[in-house]
């Protein structure tokens, strides 16, 4: 068993840690440990390379440490376990269980394959998405802050300053050119620490839940978002929602950020693999 630790000094990070070790000991499991370093290429070839030798991985964080380790496995044949212990840990809220079934899942053998998502050269497991979501993990990176009520104040913050741009693309064969508020590429239900963008989303059914959000002015752009917050953003007229398998964004410049990380700029193509990941469901 691998183990793949984002360091922290909380408490319940803490104790998921020793609770971990102390259930290998008892089961007789000699565990290796990596500790992440915040170096994502670093840290990724470190992971596929000790992963070569272990039939299961255990990740302790939350999206981004639970991103890396998807982005270092997807060639290999580990099965991922999770204990959530990030800031928003949106991929976890997606399953509306209690700490315990976590815990208790990394030794089930009941494990599923499940899908994942990849846009340009970086895979994703949770959701992607181009523009408004992209410009507020980035204002979140320079201040240094993650967390439910961050996103969400600074998501609002950035509704008075946020300048849209025209994005031009094709999602599954349609051509769409929009003024862009937020492009959503969704795996599973929850983003920016407890948005559910995509209700209908679900993790083995080889298909990304796509919305198009154009922008209007302040006061659409206000609307729109209490929409999200509400979950009832399937009602707004202008969105444009899809399940596809394929996407690309011609336009050039606009970021792009995968479960909460950036990575990188479009022009970018979106694809799924279905079924391409054993993962023990809590």
């Amino acid at each position: 068993m691998l183990i793949i630790i984002k360091p922290s000094d909380k408490k319940n990070h803490k104790n998921s840690v020793d609770w971990l070790l102390k259930e290998c000991k008892k089961r007789q499991i000699e565990p290796e440990l990596y500790l992440t370093t915040g170096k994502f290429e670093n840290d990724c070839a470190d992971i596929t390379h000790l992963a070569k030798n272990q039939s299961q991985v255990v990740v302790i964080g939350g999206d981004g440490t639970l991103h890396l380790a998807v982005n270092a496995l997807m060639s290999s044949r580990c099965s991922i376990a999770l204990i959530p212990a990030g800031t928003g840990n949106d991929f976890a809220r997606g399953f509306t269980c209690k700490k315990q079934a976590w815990y208790e899942a990394v030794f089930n053998s009941r494990t599923e394959l499940i899908d994942v998502g990849q846009i340009n050269q970086r895979y994703f497991i949770n959701v992607a998405g181009i523009g408004f979501d992209a410009e507020v993990v980035t204002q979140l990176n320079k201040a240094g802050s993650f967390s439910s009520f961050g996103y969400t104040w600074q998501g609002i913050k950035q509704l008075f300053s946020f300048r849209a741009r025209s994005l031009q693309g094709e999602f599954n064969g349609k051509a769409l050119n929009y003024s862009n508020l937020a492009t959503i590429f969704a795996n599973h239900h929850y983003f920016g620490g407890g948005l559910k963008i995509a209700p209908r989303a679900k993790l083995n059914d080889g298909q990304l839940d796509c919305y198009c959000m154009p922008a209007g002015g302040l006061l659409k752009n206000l609307i729109s978002f209490l929409y999200l917050l509400l979950v009832k953003h399937h009602s707004l007229h202008a969105l444009e929602y899809t399940q596809l398998t394929t996407a690309e964004i011609t336009t050039k410049g606009l970021a792009i950020e995968a479960d909460g990380e950036l990575v990188g700029f479009t022009p970018a193509k979106v694809k799924i693999h279905k079924q391409a990941l054993r993962f023990h469901v809590p």
